[in-house]
Formats: structure tokens, C-alpha cells, sequence
């Protein structure tokens, strides 16, 4: 990521995964659970009789074990990222790469699975593509807001362990 600090990519990296895996998460128990909008191959095998369901759960099933090992992987990386004292812990930077990873989540999925494979859509009948569609604005919107956090996040640089200061306890410094 180019003009971001060297220093916060343990950070960065450990929220697009973890941000990645939650939003497949969302993804799926809202829209495959939930909802029951579709399954992970609903477009190609309709869930209409108990073969075709079962066939729909078990890659359900799997899409959900590739979201727990990314969410997984996203948490290690969080761990070591912890480890480092050199890494600021930065709120905005955090929720931003979270941001991030859902939002990729989404874009890829959407081009992919909705678009290129067709295997299922948001939400398939009348309006399918307007659902596609604002799920992929929906993964950009959220890109460019992570985007935009992580950025103003590069001025966290407070070590950690550093007392946490006020507003006003910054413009009483300014003052004196």
C-alpha cells in the first residue's frame, strides 16, 4: 500500500482478513441463512427437492469453512501484530482495513460467484441485477471508506502504552 507507514501493515493486513472473513460471514448467515436469498449454487442447481438442498448446503458449508480460516488467519496476524511494539494501535486504521477486507469481499465475490460464474445472485427474480450491483457499491463504498480511514490513520502514531490525551490536554499544551 503505497504511502502508508511500513509500520502499520501488521495492522493493516491483520484487519483486511479479518474484515474479509467477517464480511463472508455476513454474507452468509444474513443472505444464505437468514434471509435464505440464495445458496452457493442456486442459480446453477435450484435448492427444489432435498439432493439439490443438501448439494447447496455442503458448498454452503465450505464457502463458511473459507470464511472461518480467513477470519482465523486474520486473528494470528492480529496476535503478532500485538506483539510488535512498533505497530501503533490505531482505531482508525483498524476499523478502516476491516472496512476494507469486507469491501473486497464483496467486490470479488460479486464479480465472481454474481457475474463471471453466475452461480447464485443476491437476490434472484425480478431486480436480481439492481441486487448485484448495489452489493458490488455497496463492497466499493466500503473500500473507499477504509480507504479513506486507514489514510488518517498514518497520524496514530502514539506508542502504545502512552498516556491517551484529551482534546483539551492537547490545547492546554498548545497554549503553555
Amino acid at each position: 500500500m503505497a504511502g502508508i507507514p511500513r509500520h502499520q501493515g501488521a495492522l493493516i493486513s491483520a484487519g483486511v482478513l479479518l474484515g474479509t472473513g467477517l464480511g463472508g460471514f455476513v454474507d452468509g448467515i444474513l443472505l444464505h441463512q437468514l434471509l435464505q436469498w440464495h445458496n452457493m449454487l442456486s442459480t446453477r442447481l435450484p435448492p427444489t427437492d432435498l439432493v439439490a438442498m443438501k448439494v447447496n448446503m455442503f458448498w454452503d458449508g465450505l464457502f463458511h469453512a473459507f470464511t472461518w480460516l480467513v477470519t482465523a488467519i486474520g486473528l494470528g496476524l492480529l496476535w503478532r501484530a500485538g506483539q510488535r511494539p512498533e505497530v501503533p494501535w490505531s482505531t482508525r486504521t483498524f476499523v478502516g482495513s476491516l472496512s476494507m477486507g469486507w469491501g473486497l469481499f464483496n467486490v470479488v465475490e460479486g464479480i465472481i460467484d454474481h457475474q463471471l460464474l453466475g452461480i447464485h445472485h443476491v437476490h434472484p427474480g425480478a431486480g436480481q441485477l439492481a441486487w448485484d450491483v448495489g452489493f458490488l457499491l455497496f463492497g466499493a463504498l466500503l473500500v473507499g471508506a477504509g480507504w479513506g480511514l486507514v489514510r488518517a490513520g498514518r497520524k496514530d502514531t502514539r506508542p502504545r502504552g502512552a498516556p491517551v490525551t484529551t482534546t483539551r490536554e492537547r490545547l492546554v499544551e498548545r497554549r503553555a
